[in-house]
């Protein structure tokens, strides 16, 4: 029977029949890296249905022994006997199922998750400005785990009820064909039940997972701003909105419901229904009337239709496993899908492992959202030079250092590193020899000395990484602030780091680009969260971390760009003055103007 027989327009029952197809497709070489495994269990599986659907021929004989008076207290026994040793055959083979299979899903969860995670971290920002962070988290758990229910309880459930369905209509076949055929009268009833819900749970299993993501995010997005919440006295208002998240969340979950709950009780109805033509047919027989059956064959044959009520009814649990499972799979797959448009090609020479960090700008212009926000920028920095980027706020400057770091590409013109284009060089080489201290200085829930050495490869000589760690956060003028410290450098930190001040925040992060020895250094106005005189320390610390390697300074402080070879000032992405500090200040510009500005600043502060 088809869905099309079932009065559904076929493109519905082809697009069904593809996404169960494609999800099983996809995860079959998960599963086949346990395929001795699977293999193991289908074999078990065999066996225990096998051994579940004998049981009732069994017993069948020994009420025939006894109703014809050939029976014995030997005969009981071995009956018995034989009753118990089917029963033990059968858990134990199913205990060695369920540590085997289902282990099986767990590994082939653990192995999803490690190459979604892989997955993300190669893709580009532009992905994360479009997916919700607790939307991705809600995919990680509740759609992977519906994947593993799949892959686990769903395949072994399936295989199983196919078996004992198997074995349990040739029983009763070789028993007597016309009950047989009468009892499976209800067959076509339940598969048109199944047909039916299966369309509705995959509507409504979509909509309870986006919601779920919905409220993921909001949790997650309130947890990360609880300072911003406590801060505007908003509490009740995000109170109110998560409760209206939540509601919804469990209205969708109540019509998903509604779906299922009907099946059971369906089923039962049926069963009755069968079970009394069974009793009134098959009861005629046993009496003489229009054929023959013996009180232990009638017995055993009314058994075997009870064994099959679950396993019938086993179809629409799993019917609703694989919908929830395939509709969770393709949120997944969503991800997978997607491409990083940064990333090694044919044109990439991975010959090129070292950067001197010579950088060229050859009429570079970048468009994003149908806005120019870089015009025909070309500029040369030799290796070894400090540089200064100024401007406007939205001039451009902190694209040029996401250029450089090729989180983005040009649309128009050449990036040059050491004379070689950007494009040429492997991503994972080019980032490892830059080191960037980015505005917004983001923390991890660990040590201070931990963040620090992040970015740097693991060592056994823990000795050697403390002192290295030490160096540079003196270097950032972050030590004397980590020894008031209790536990120093141990000092756990919070979520994005909120023990620290933003001051000590952005010098661990200067700390942590310095010690990855980068040949570029990259501040992207990491002294804003500083006093002057706190950046006056740090600038003239750098200057000895600064020897040998180009070093970009992006600044709103003019004063930081005095110790620079070379400043270029943008406006409206475009590069509209350049020179040393001291010769700009000399012309009548707009860094001029700002110098004077910012020493008037200076001086009210000192008065």
């Amino acid at each position: 029977m088809t869905l099309v027989a079932l009065g559904f327009p076929d493109p519905s029952a082809r697009r069904l029949k593809g996404i169960v197809r494609q999800t099983f497709r996809d995860l079959f070489r998960y599963i086949a890296r346990y395929r001795v495994v699977y293999l193991l269990g289908v074999a078990l599986l065999v066996l225990a249905s096998f051994v579940a659907t004998f049981v009732p021929i069994v017993v069948g004989r020994a009420i025939d022994a006894f109703s014809e008076g050939t029976m014995t207290m030997t005969s009981v026994w071995w009956y018995i006997g034989a009753v118990i040793g089917l029963a033990v055959i059968g858990a134990l083979t199913m205990i060695v199922v369920r540590r085997t299979m289902l282990n099986a899903s767990w590994e082939i969860q653990f192995d999803v998750r490690r190459d979604l995670f892989r997955h993300f971290t190669r893709l580009d920002g532009d992905f994360y400005d479009n997916y919700r962070v607790g939307d991705l988290m809600a995919r990680l758990t509740a759609d992977l785990n519906a994947v593993r229910m799949l892959v686990g309880i769903g395949v072994f459930q399936g295989i199983f009820t196919a078996l004992v369905l198997s074995f349990t209509l040739y029983r009763m076949a070789s028993l007597d064909v016309g009950l047989t055929l009468l009892t499976l009268t209800i067959v076509p009833f339940i598969t048109l039940s199944f047909f039916i819900l299966l369309r509705i749970i995959h509507r409504r299993y979509e909509k309870v997972q986006e919601q779920f993501s919905n409220v993921s995010a909001m949790a997650q997005e309130n947890f990360s701003g609880i300072r911003v919440v406590k801060g505007f006295g908003i509490e009740q208002r995000e109170l109110d909105t998560f409760k209206a998240l939540n509601d919804e969340f469990i209205r969708r979950n109540l019509r998903l419901t509604k779906v299922d709950g009907p099946l059971f009780p369906l089923m039962e109805l049926l069963f009755g229904i069968a079970i009394s033509l069974l009793l009134l047919v098959g009861g005629r027989q046993v009496l003489g009337v229009g054929g023959a059956l013996t009180i232990g064959e009638f017995s055993a044959f009314v058994f075997l239709f009870e064994g099959i009520q679950w396993p019938l009814i086993a179809l629409g649990w799993i019917a609703n496993m694989i919908q929830r499972g395939s509709t969770s799979w393709g949120r997944l797959r969503s991800i997978l899908d997607e491409r990083p448009r940064i990333r090694d090609d044919e044109a990439t020479d991975h010959a090129l492992e070292h950067v001197r960090g010579e950088i060229e700008f050859r009429d570079v212009s970048l468009t994003l959202e149908g806005t120019k926000v870089l015009d025909r920028v070309s500029f040369h920095v030799r290796a070894g030079e400090s540089v200064g980027l100024t401007g406007r706020t939205g001039s451009g400057k902190t694209l040029i250092v996401n250029l450089i770091g090729r989180l983005i590409d040009p649309d128009e013109g050449e990036i040059l590193i050491d004379g070689t284009p950007i494009r040429r060089y492997p991503v994972r080489v080019l980032r490892r020899y830059i080191g960037l201290v980015p505005q917004e200085p983001f923390l991890f829930s660990d040590t201070i000395a931990q963040n620090i050495a992040y970015g740097v490869p693991q060592t056994d000589d823990d000795e050697a990484l403390r002192r290295r760690v030490y160096e540079v956060a003196q270097l950032a003028q972050l030590a004397g602030d980590v020894d008031d410290f209790p536990l120093g450098f141990d000092t756990p930190l919070g979520e994005r780091g909120v023990t620290l001040s933003g001051g000590q925040r952005q010098r661990t992060a200067i700390a942590r680009a310095i010690i990855r020895d980068p040949s570029i250094l990259i501040f992207d106005d990491a002294l804003s969260a500083v006093d002057t005189q706190t950046e006056a320390a740090i600038l003239e610390g750098l200057q000895r971390v600064q020897q040998g390697r180009t070093t970009i300074v992006i600044a709103h402080r003019l004063s930081a760009f005095e110790h620079c070879d070379r400043v270029y000032v943008f406006d409206e992405g475009r590069v509209s003055e350049s020179g040393s500090h001291d010769e700009l200040v000399r012309q009548d510009g707009w860094y001029a103007d700002m110098a004077r500005r910012q020493q008037l600043e200076a001086a009210l502060e000192e008065a």
